[in-house]
């Protein structure tokens, strides 16, 4: 993941947190807490996962918050 891609997921991130914590589950939050962090630190938190890892959770994160929000959007109408 190269720094300019780093720098717009955690942005992202944590926008979606600050607009949406109210609406997401603790474990989708610890999760994107997680991500923001090792993304922050430059995802060598850890040997075993890789940049490319990181990224991946960061997107599944992203998906997840936008399937709540859709739901409750849907529920809404």
């Amino acid at each position: 993941m190269d720094d300019h891609t780093k720098e717009n997921s955690i942005a992202v991130l944590k926008r979606l947190r600050d607009v949406y914590q109210s609406q997401l589950d603790t474990r989708v939050i610890v999760e994107l807490e997680a991500v923001i962090a090792a993304l922050e630190k430059g995802c060598d938190c850890s040997v075993s996962e890789s940049p490319v890892d990181w990224g991946v959770r960061a997107l599944k994160i992203v998906a997840e918050v936008i399937r709540v929000v859709t739901n409750i959007t849907d529920l809404m109408s």
